[in-house]
């Protein structure tokens, strides 16, 4: 697979859709697939006629976050350099100008359950859940996810799903309002196609302007910038093998 696959952008006319799609590993980020993902970023940011942006992932998962068997090869340098890149990713995500749809189609593990939640609106399978196992691998949950999580969910219960690595189910995403709807696999795609009508029905204008003031009351990025860089450190310094006896992905 080359690396203009492992992320797919497709556009038709004001709706775009983005999918991760490395199923093998889960739609877990490699180096390769981070940089066709700012690419993809990029090529959106310039996009004046997409107005609407959905995210999925290919198969059956929806993202595993980071690759731990490439990051464990890592030395620290290349590390810390990564991690301040996937942060500035998720921060161009949640800042993009049009509006975000992630349709979790299937698991959403670690940083790539903070991706999707750096999403406007959410729509979920009910095959999808949250898990943020970075603690158990003795890391810590890194690109800005405390920021996206303690902004939705309140940090108390944020730091005990990180501290106990707690499964979050679709039940807990529509109560939590994570997720404004939960539906089966099959009705997934028309469960996104609902919510992009309606969206592509109002003022793009409108949309822009209310994600602005929005971000006025949303995720402090330039306040965990310090966490985020002390997370990053603490990946760097972690024995390599640490990743792959825990079961790294």
């Amino acid at each position: 697979m080359t690396a203009e696959q492992s992320v797919l952008l497709h556009r038709s006319g004001r709706l775009a859709r983005v999918t991760l799609n490395r199923p093998v590993k889960r739609n877990s980020f490699d180096l390769a697939m981070l940089a066709r993902f700012e690419d993809v970023l990029h090529e959106l940011g310039r996009d004046r006629d997409v107005e609407v942006v959905v995210l999925t992932g290919a198969d059956t998962a929806f993202c595993a976050g980071t690759d731990l068997r490439e990051l464990a090869g890592l030395d620290a340098e290349t590390t810390m350099y990564v991690q301040r890149r996937t942060a500035e990713l998720v921060e161009r995500w949640y800042r993009l100008e049009q509006t975000t749809v992630a349709a979790f189609n299937g698991p959403a593990i670690g940083s790539g359950a903070v991706l999707g939640l750096a999403s406007d609106l959410r729509v979920a399978a009910d095959s999808a859940y949250f898990t943020f196992p970075e603690v158990t691998f003795g890391i810590p949950l890194t690109w800005s996810g405390m920021a996206i999580l303690a902004d939705l969910v309140g940090a108390d219960l944020a730091k005990r799903w990180l501290l106990l690595g707690e499964r979050v189910e679709p039940a807990d995403m529509l109560a939590l309002r994570l997720v404004t709807r939960v539906v089966d696999a099959d009705g997934l795609p028309d469960a996104v196609t609902g919510i992009t009508d309606r969206l592509l029905a109002t003022s793009a204008v409108g949309r822009s302007m209310t994600k602005r003031a929005a971000r006025l009351a949303g995720p402090r990025f330039d306040a965990v910038a310090n966490d985020s860089y002390l997370g990053a450190l603490s990946v760097a310094l972690r024995p390599p093998g640490d990743y792959l006896d825990r079961g790294a992905r």
